[in-house]
């Protein structure tokens, strides 16, 4: 589904969250220390925009490299994304109410001829190369330098600024980084208990310079579910 609940905290950890103000050398009392806390959890992204990639050859080749990862070490099973739930993020999205998510499905319906008119009737293509991790914690397959980033990156702003024109809390701080994540160690907390507290690149090595590529209509993001 493009928009759908999920567990994204390792997908986007900086959100555009409010800055802390500095207390100086007052006390923090507990109660403020829980405000703030409970202010940054309710400003933590629960939805996002996505184009899911169901390309038989580009998941045949996650799948080579999933099995391979697990051959050497069996207790990263629970860390692998499932088939059917490859994609790559466009946008996160903190949505508060149903009246929201109502909005955020009439931005869809929106951005689709806002989308067309950058594509301007070609079809994007996706080539993917290359193996790296977030902090050795998240596993994804790069997206390849070329034409299609440009194209992606408008995507993801226009989507952005017009999801933020609705008064939805949208974007990240930090710049839009495209890619395909196949595993992450949160998806399993008892891995961290049993000692598996980091990916090791020894695993994924011979995959590194990996390269798919296959052609996608991000017009199919807005097909009935």
């Amino acid at each position: 589904m493009p928009f759908a609940t999920t567990d994204i905290k390792d997908d986007s950890e900086i959100t555009d969250v409010p800055p802390k103000k500095s207390v100086g050398n007052e006390q923090i009392t507990n109660d403020q220390i829980k405000k703030r806390e409970k202010k940054h959890k309710d400003y933590q992204p629960k939805y996002f925009l996505s184009i899911p990639i169901t390309d038989k050859e580009i998941t045949g080749g996650i799948k080579i490299l999933q099995n391979a990862i697990i051959q050497q070490d069996k207790r990263l099973t629970k860390a692998m994304v499932s088939d059917g739930f490859f994609h790559i993020t466009l946008l996160v999205m903190h949505l508060l109410n149903e009246d929201e998510v109502n909005i955020g499905i009439d931005v869809i319906l929106e951005l689709k001829p806002l989308i067309e008119e950058i594509l301007q009737g070609k079809h994007l293509t996706l080539s993917f190369q290359g193996i790296d991790t977030f902090g050795n914690q998240v596993g994804f397959v790069k997206l390849a330098e070329g034409d299609h980033i440009n194209p992606l990156l408008e995507i993801a702003e226009t989507a952005k600024k017009t999801f933020q024109e609705k008064g939805i809390l949208a974007g990240e701080s930090r710049s839009f980084k495209p890619h395909l994540i196949f595993m992450k160690l949160s998806k399993a907390p008892s891995l961290h208990k049993n000692g598996v507290k980091k990916i090791d690149p020894e695993l994924y090595e011979k995959f590194i310079t990996t390269g798919l590529e296959k052609k996608h209509s991000l017009a199919s993001i807005f097909a009935p579910c």
